[in-house]
């Protein structure tokens, strides 16, 4: 979730977008920093809106998977782990399935690297996001560039100031019939609340951009959508809502995690799944 390389110390009194995500998620890896700054965006729809996104992005591996055979992942901003990661949805489908995960938070590259030393179908890279050809270097040593991949961009544009022209140059250096799992926070359905929270977090240290629908559609340019198209997260391909990801008799399964909100709620966010066309 984070396109910022931070100092080598880990500052425990300044929130990291990576550990917020962890607090979002119900996750552990946080601090007391951190959990203030959840609680100052408690009123907003932002926790929600990320969750949901994070949500979508599993159930989008899950149908890249299965229904279009593409079995290499990438992760841009990929922040803390959290099961059912990525690669556990991928490697359930295909276990020869390649994922590569991308953050330059030290506690994310620290965790990420602890978890991803086996097997060999894992890598992490602390890359800068915003550094593009560095990125093109990471994708293509690990990656087959012979093959389809996807790669995910998910609670991460909102971080980078110039994420429209960071991701154009991405697009145009990816081949032909690559995938693109994308989420966005949008100011559009409540802006009060969600440009109130972005003015907390840029106090707090993390600059946060927001933006409209006529902005993502634009950074969407030569993808293909796939039906039905750009929409707030929780309603693409929704599956029935349960309060567990278990498969009935109490056995837990790594799946993608039904959506927690109901479908009449607009949430603060846009999602779509594309494959480059041009």
């Amino acid at each position: 979730m984070t396109p910022i390389r931070p100092s080598i110390a880990i500052d425990l009194q300044q929130p990291s977008p990576a550990r917020l995500h962890s607090v979002f998620l119900g996750g552990k890896d946080h601090y007391e920093s951190d959990q203030a700054l959840s609680e100052a965006l408690s009123r907003s729809t932002i926790g929600p809106a990320l969750t949901e996104s994070w949500r979508f992005t599993r159930r989008a591996v899950k149908y890249l998977s299965d229904s279009h055979g593409v079995s290499q992942f990438v992760e841009l901003g990929c922040g803390l782990p959290h099961a059912p990661n990525i690669h556990d949805i991928a490697e359930q489908r295909n276990d020869t399935a390649r994922t590569l995960y991308v953050d330059s938070d030290i506690l994310a590259a620290t965790h990420g690297r602890a978890m991803l030393h086996e097997p060999p179908t894992r890598f992490f890279t602390d890359t800068d996001i915003a550094d593009t050809d560095a990125i093109l270097g990471d994708i293509t040593t690990v990656m087959d560039m012979t093959a389809p991949f996807a790669v995910c961009v998910s609670g991460t544009a909102e971080l980078i100031s110039d994420a429209p022209g960071v991701l154009a140059k991405l697009t145009h250096r990816f081949p032909i019939g690559t995938w693109l799992v994308f989420t966005h926070i949008t100011d559009e359905f409540y802006p009060d609340p969600i440009q109130a929270a972005a003015e907390t977090l840029r106090r707090a240290g993390i600059p946060y951009h927001p933006r409209g629908q006529g902005e993502i559609t634009a950074m969407l340019a030569g993808y293909e959508l796939v039906a039905p198209g750009l929409i707030v997260p929780h309603r693409w391909a929704p599956t029935p809502n349960r309060d567990d990801d278990s498969d009935g008799k109490g056995v837990r399964r790594l799946s993608a995690p039904a959506p927690r909100h109901r479908a009449g709620w607009d949430l603060s966010a846009y999602a779509a799944i594309g494959r480059r066309q041009q």
